[in-house]
């Protein structure tokens, strides 16, 4: 937005007729309309005096922020010129005030016939050019960020503007820098290290190497702004630096297109400023010596070149008697043998020749020509849409800048972000949507720096690359509707769907994505109307999008969800989250709800818990947005019901996240009170509480799971409730207890686990730990087979990765390490495959001891730490006095006695409440002592171990110690004492006598008893 405003008009009306100041605002309105539209901007409103204008409407360029400027600099010139003209007169001198400020704005109708420009910018380049001085173009920062390095800029303070509530910094542009590209402006901050364009240096380099040979080159590189084509031309010529050259570079420039020539006149003009002392005269000696040693004769060429660089010729030259065009060719012919006869290595780098004007393009036709046999290298970049209006011959090569790689764009990410922190999430979100193109890579990277990953929106598309993309599709023409349209179907979008929403005709819209296609914007499979079509990069998406007034976007929305649902409904029923996602941009509160709930359940089926949370809380922040109902608490209740389990599986039953859910949805149970939505909350609190070994809790919890099942009287929610019990009073180690429940419950397990998730292989894998522990091992193997089977009959991935997991953590009970190991794999397997982080940890803890078991202690142990890495970020506690003790032992079968130590202490303080493998912990303890020589210490430990042991009734970590204390008995020779102790104890067993405690107890007898 630019505001243009006459200085003093009020005092300059009161000194003039009426008409004369008229004619004379008239002036001042032409020279700053001529101004505006040569940059290609346009005059908005006229305001009396002032003048109002667009950058970027109707039309956008990828540079408004410079027209702009520049059109505020030649508003000043245009305006002192008419000073100039009328300095004899008696007519008031003019000063002028401009005011520049960018941003989003929407243009449309108002209030009057004419249109309107709603939005911050108008009115703070308004206030911008009231705080000017005269003569002066003021810009924001936001324009001055634009412009950095293009301009010479004079900083002007903060200023309190009028209706803005914070100072605005302001900058004054004063002239044109000398730069002359972006690339060269962005110099001036420092360049990131140049990346992924290896063999394209390396094809400069072979080109080089034939042209210094003399067999000519033309090298044109083509492809998209931003994709690099400068910064390679740029890295060539710095490889170039110590190898003996000539380097000349012209450029193309948008504001200059008509003008003939204007790229060599440029470079010439630039090359003699530096050369001499400067004047006239010793421009036209260094001509002259430059054209005599070319071999050309200055009286014939001098007064075809001087004017090029603004040098009047004298009497010397007479001029040359031929007509204009023979000039304008002899001209050319002149040049083209200039650049020829250097007489050593030439480079010529030539920019932008999209941008180049008709008579540029014909001298840069006649020096591709005549290049094949000299040693001369030639080397243009240009869009996808130039066409070379010459042949293509053997000596041309065309090398077209493909995107970066996905590891090029995270090496550039890491230069650009230096020693910034950035997830691994925003690099992902940088690759994603700037589809490779370095210009976009460093420019969204530095913007999510500066919002932060958290507060960057998915589609905000940072100042720096608005104008570009904008100007690439508002030079689609017709085609840019169907570009927005797609742009609100996805990244991705079928022909089918596009022509389905009934807004283009089949060969307007062919005609249309064909456009898309040639322009590179898009890439299509297929043919119509099979085909289907993917945006380049997102922020090409994005910016398509953007452009679309909001309420458009909502009838498109809509228009896209009825679509699919309607017309496609086989499409809609697999994307469910995109359906869910357009009603809501759609403003469908009702039909968004319903599908984000529809694609949560679809989530949870196929047990992609972390999608399904994700979709929920789509869900779940619509609803809540609502008046309070008991309706809408009904409805929240609900979906929180589905979230819950969601959270426990994806992220530990014990994470905070669950917790706090599980307390929230409770606390909408009891206020509606719902007694079935009550008992699902009472058993995520249960849940939430056993995982972070809590169990004092959790037993409270389980006795009112209890209460509310004999409530229900329903046989798979009295089977729940026997589990919680079972569940709590097994880590309590009130084993008979747990025994007592299992026995009343067994037969309801398998319909508690058709309404309820582990159900069966807590009731049954928890029933033969405690049976073996218990000292029935036959039984326990029994019980386990029972919940592999249970849970396979359920086809529950998550079942049966948790009914193995029980199973490797009986299997290490018994010795039985291959088996647990195999157990172990199938669970981690099963955990990694669904995301069911607690069991793949926890599995993973066990495949690692069963490995060290097995007498691999060393290979054993990062899968052992990578396990309990997992475990200890999933928040789960429970067990971790049977992890904790198990590491013990690995860690001193792998020789690591200090470690080992520190650990069963750990294993022995983490939780004393789980007291059903405490006296293992201790016996543990007594045996790392042993090792160490603490004889004392570690018979006072298998007392304590055995004493806990038989009070819990464990016979089997009875056998286990009483076996660690009859070795020490052995070996001081208390023969009697030891046959006393393990005697009775190995009697009383009845079954499991293939277990490895049991065949060790025998033969321990035997060895007492010869």
């Amino acid at each position: 937005m630019l505001f243009s405003d006459l200085v003093g008009s009020t005092e300059i009306s009161g000194r003039l007729d009426p008409e004369e100041f008229r004619e004379l605002v008239g002036d001042y309105h032409r020279a700053t309309a001529e101004a505006i539209t040569r940059f290609g901007g346009y005059v908005a409103k006229y305001l009396g005096d002032g003048v109002m204008a667009y950058f970027g409407w109707p039309e956008a360029h990828d540079n408004d922020a410079e027209r702009a400027a520049r059109a505020g600099l030649a508003i000043l010139e245009g305006v002192a010129a008419l000073n100039n003209r009328e300095a004899k007169s008696d007519r008031p001198k003019l000063s002028v005030r401009v005011g520049i400020d960018t941003g989003n704005v929407v243009i449309g109708k108002g209030g009057g016939s004419e249109s309107e420009v709603f939005g911050d910018a108008a009115n703070i380049a308004a206030r911008v050019q009231s705080a000017a001085d005269p003569d002066m173009v003021i810009v924001t920062p936001a324009v001055n960020r634009l412009v950095s390095g293009l301009f010479v800029v004079e900083e002007r303070g903060a200023h309190q503007l009028k209706g803005i509530a914070k100072p605005v910094k302001l900058y004054q542009i004063m002239r044109l820098s000398s730069v002359r590209n972006r690339l060269a402006a962005s110099m001036v901050h420092g360049l990131t290290p140049f990346v992924g364009r290896d063999e394209e240096t390396r094809l400069l380099w072979r080109c080089w190497e034939r042209a210094r040979d003399g067999e000519g080159q033309v090298l044109l590189i083509s492809g998209e702004a931003g994709i690099g084509k400068s910064r390679l031309v740029r890295q060539f010529r710095k490889r170039l630096a110590e190898t003996p050259h000539l380097w000349l570079e012209c450029a193309g420039s948008p504001y200059f297109q008509n003008t003939p020539l204007n790229p060599i006149a440029d470079m010439l003009q630039q090359g003699f400023a530096q050369r001499g002392d400067g004047s006239d005269a010793a421009k036209l000696s260094e001509l002259e010596r430059d054209l005599k040693r070319a071999g050309l004769k200055p009286a014939e060429t001098l007064p075809l070149i001087a004017p090029m660089l603004n040098l009047a010729v004298d009497e010397k030259y007479p001029p040359l008697m031929l007509s204009l065009e023979q000039q304008r060719k002899r001209l050319l012919t002149t040049l083209a043998r200039w650049f020829f006869g250097a007489g050593q290595s030439v480079v010529m780098a030539v920019e932008d020749l999209h941008w180049f004007d008709a008579s540029s393009l014909e001298l840069m036709q006649l020096l591709i020509e005549q290049a094949a046999t000299a040693r001369v290298m030639l080397v243009c970049t240009s869009r996808p849409e130039f066409h070379a209006p010459w042949t293509h011959r053997s000596h041309h090569t065309h090398l077209t800048l493909n995107r970066l790689t996905a590891p090029d764009v995270r090496e550039m990410v890491a230069n650009v972000v230096a020693q910034s922190v950035f997830s691994g999430e925003a690099v992902e979100k940088v690759i994603e949507r700037t589809g490779g193109v370095p210009l976009f890579v460093e420019e969204l990277t530095r913007a999510v720096l500066e919002e932060g990953d958290s507060k960057f929106s998915a589609r905000e598309i940072p100042a720096t690359l608005q104008d570009s993309l904008m100007a690439r599709l508002d030079r689609l023409g017709p085609a840019k509707e169907v570009a927005q349209i797609a742009s609100v179907i996805g990244r991705e979008f079928s022909y089918e769907l596009l022509f389905a929403l009934g807004m283009i005709p089949d060969g307007d819209l062919q005609s249309a994505l064909a456009k898309l296609g040639d322009t590179e914007l898009i890439y299509a499979r297929g043919i119509p109307p099979e085909a289907n079509y993917t945006f380049r990069h997102a922020l090409i998406q994005d910016a398509a999008y953007q452009a679309l007034l909001k309420s458009r976007r909502r009838e498109l929305h809509r228009s896209v969800a009825v679509a699919m649902t309607e017309t496609f409904p086989a499409l809609a029923k697999t994307q469910l989250e995109v359906v869910a996602r357009h009603w809501t941009e759609a403003g469908e509160t009702k039909e968004a709800i319903t599908s984000w709930r529809k694609a949560g359940d679809a989530g949870s089926k196929r047990y992609a818990f972390t999608e399904a949370e994700n979709a929920y809380r789509q869900a779940l922040d619509l609803i809540r947005v609502q008046a309070e109902s008991r309706e809408r608490d009904a409805q929240e209740l609900e979906l929180m019901n589905r979230l819950v389990p969601a959270l426990q599986l994806a992220k530990g039953w014990a994470a905070p996240e669950a917790a706090e859910a599980i307390a929230a949805t409770r606390a909408l149970a009891e206020r509606t009170d719902n007694l079935a939505q009550l008992l699902l909350q009472v058993v995520g609190a249960f849940v939430s509480n056993v995982s972070g070994g809590n169990l004092p809790t959790a037993s409270a919890l389980a006795a009112q799971i209890s209460d509310l099942a004999t409530r229900d009287g329903s046989p798979a929610v009295l089977g729940l409730a026997r589990v919680g019990e079972i569940t709590t009073r097994y880590f309590r180690g009130d084993l008979s207890g747990a025994e007592e429940h299992f026995l009343a419950g067994a037969s309801l397990f398998e319909i508690g686990g058709e309404r309820f998730p582990t159900t069966v292989a807590s009731g049954f894998g928890f029933g033969s730990h405690i049976a073996w522990m218990l000292g029935r091992a036959d039984t326990a193997r029994d019980r386990i087979r029972q919940a592999i089977a249970g849970a396979t009959d359920l086809k529950s991935p998550f079942e049966l990765a948790y009914a193995q997991h029980l199973a490797a953590m009986l299997q290490l009970f018994t010795r039985e390490f291959a088996d647990a190991k195999a157990s172990a794999a199938k669970s981690v397997a099963l955990s990694d495959e669904y995301g069911i982080k607690l069991y793949s940890a926890g599995s993973r803890v066990f495949l690692g001891l069963a490995e060290a078991a097995l007498g691999h202690p060393a290979e054993a142990m990062p899968t052992i730490n990578l396990g309990l890495q997992g475990l200890n970020e999933s928040g789960g506690v429970v067990a971790m006095t049977a992890y904790l003790s198990w590491i013990a032992v690995a860690q001193s079968l792998d020789g690591k006695m200090p470690e080992a130590l520190a650990t069963i202490e750990d294993a022995l303080q983490v939780n004393p409440e789980e007291l059903a493998w405490r006296p293992e912990a201790i016996r543990i303890r007594g045996e790392l002592r042993c090792r160490l020589g603490q004889t004392d210490r570690a018979e006072v430990d298998f007392h304590d171990a055995l004493a806990l042991a038989q009070k819990i009734g464990a016979k089997a970590w009875e056998l286990r110690i009483a076996m660690s204390l009859v070795r020490m008995l052995i070996k001081r020779g208390d023969f009697a004492e030891a046959r006393d102790l393990l005697g009775p104890l190995y009697a009383s067993f009845s079954e499991g006598f293939d277990t490895a405690d049991l065949k060790e107890s025998k033969a321990l007898l035997d060895q007492l008893n010869e």
